[in-house]
């Protein structure tokens, strides 16, 4: 299902540079619900609309209307067959600064004995940050534990390559314990994570593209970019969504990005 997330250096002119790519943000349906966490003031915010929908979801129609931010993640699911929904089920997830949103995880792979053992590696304080009943939410706990052991979880400007090593040490351990459980055919989907400040996004099974935003100048020749203006977009899924301007991002993957917008591309293994 569609997954997006972008981050810029001008909150204010953020919908300017989306709108030229509306097209590649709609999630098509059905959709179960839909999630977007965005960053304004320091402060870590989320729309999330835990019902389903027949039509197609915009998923950057708030980033284009009224909310002004540098940082945002949006994700659609559908769950087919899965009793799982409500407002704590829906993505993109929160842990103070950090936001969280993955794809393509069945809800029935956690449901035998892989999710207690996962909960076994998470600090009892974040245990109790869980309200759902999602993988990708156990996932992004499991994560924060991994930051936590190394002592990172409360640095604002943690580099994105230690994030880096956080996911993929935690990729890591749930593809060993899906393993145990024999399910090692299962699908991880792509996963987009924040602190607001850096960013980093994960290319494991689904298409993966990338896009420099850009906006043009209030002055000057008329169509020319503004150099000022630096931001980047990420959409996972939809195979079929028009590519111009966008760059694939290889399999196994990550996707760096840095609080000074500087992008570069690493290898998953811890």
């Amino acid at each position: 299902m569609k997954l997006f997330a972008c981050i810029c250096n001008q909150p204010q002119r953020l919908s300017s540079a989306l709108a030229p790519v509306r097209a590649a943000l709609l999630a098509q349906p059905p959709v179960s619900r839909w999630g977007l966490g965005y960053i304004q003031g320091g402060d870590v915010l989320l729309v999330r609309t835990p019902k389903a929908s027949a039509a197609a979801v915009d998923l950057g129609g708030p980033l284009t209307a009224e909310i002004k931010t540098d940082c945002a993640i949006a994700q659609a699911v559908r769950d087919e067959g899965a009793a799982v929904g409500g407002t704590d089920n829906t993505p993109p997830f929160r842990f103070r600064r950090w936001m969280y949103a993955q794809t393509g995880l069945d809800a029935q792979l956690f449901a035998d004995d892989i999710a207690p053992r996962l909960i076994e590696h998470i600090p009892e304080y974040l245990r109790r940050n869980l309200k759902g009943r999602t993988p990708a939410e156990l996932v992004f706990h499991v994560f924060l534990a991994m930051l936590h052991d190394e002592g990172n979880i409360e640095d604002p400007n943690l580099p994105p390559a230690s994030t880096r090593r956080a996911l993929a040490a935690t990729l890591r351990l749930v593809t060993a314990e899906l393993a145990r459980a024999g399910k090692s055919s299962a699908t991880l989907g792509n996963v987009a994570l924040t602190n607001g400040r850096s960013m980093v996004v994960a290319h494991l099974h689904e298409p993966l593209r990338l896009r420099r935003l850009w906006v043009t100048a209030e002055r000057g020749e008329r169509g020319e970019r503004d150099e000022s203006f630096r931001g980047f977009l990420l959409v996972s899924g939809g195979d079929g969504d028009p590519k111009d301007g966008f760059e694939d991002v290889p399999p196994q993957r990550a996707v760096l990005i840095s609080r000074d917008l500087q992008v570069s591309f690493a290898d998953l293994a811890p």
